[in-house]
């Protein structure tokens, strides 16, 4: 898969009932992610909900700790004027519940993200297991998207023993270089 169709996928979407997470391996340079647009034309199959976009939030791990990422995701969509300005939108991330609350409020004002992570890499064992929740979690009203340096995350576990899985919670595309063309190899 080449730059030019990996954002592609951040300017428009199918979205499913299932999953629509990524995880893109072999990503050396996280420049190209100031390139993805902050708004993505989505279509929605199997379900009844009327939202014609998804926005893009990019998220640095190494500056955003995993427990301030639901906060901080509802903040940028405040600073962008898509929520109300007087509410407190404070939702720290300890457990697989608090996606409920995020859902919950992106559903309340018909907003649909798509978060897009790097420096994933970055994460203690501890944190990718609470980041992996994110992955777990199936809405329809956010994705989540991973650039990694590396193959692999850390761990695909959650706690209470939960593993991730390819089939259900995500799409592994793995990005190599061949003849100066990057290949697009889903897992």
């Amino acid at each position: 898969m080449t730059e030019k169709e990996i954002l592609e996928e951040f300017k428009y979407r199918y979205i499913n009932s299932k999953t629509n997470n990524y995880i893109f391996t072999g990503i050396d340079n996280f420049e190209m992610l100031s390139n993805i647009p902050e708004i993505c034309s989505v279509t929605l199959y199997e379900n009844s909900i009327d939202i014609d976009y998804a926005f893009n939030i990019i998220v640095d791990l190494e500056n955003v700790k995993v427990k301030d990422i639901l906060t901080y995701v509802l903040n940028e969509l405040k600073n962008k004027h898509l929520l109300d300005e007087n509410f407190d939108y404070t939702i720290e991330f300890n457990n697989k519940f608090d996606l409920f609350k995020l859902q919950r409020v992106l559903s309340n004002y018909n907003r649909m993200v798509q978060i897009i992570f790097y420096n994933v890499d970055k994460l203690s064992i501890e944190e990718q297991m609470l980041f992996n929740e994110l992955y777990y979690f199936n809405s329809i009203y956010f994705d989540v998207n991973a650039f990694i340096k590396e193959s692999n995350f850390k761990t695909y576990f959650l706690t209470g023993d939960r593993v991730l899985d390819n089939r259900e919670n995500y799409e592994r595309v793995k990005i190599v270089e061949h003849q100066k063309r990057l290949v697009k190899q889903v897992f």
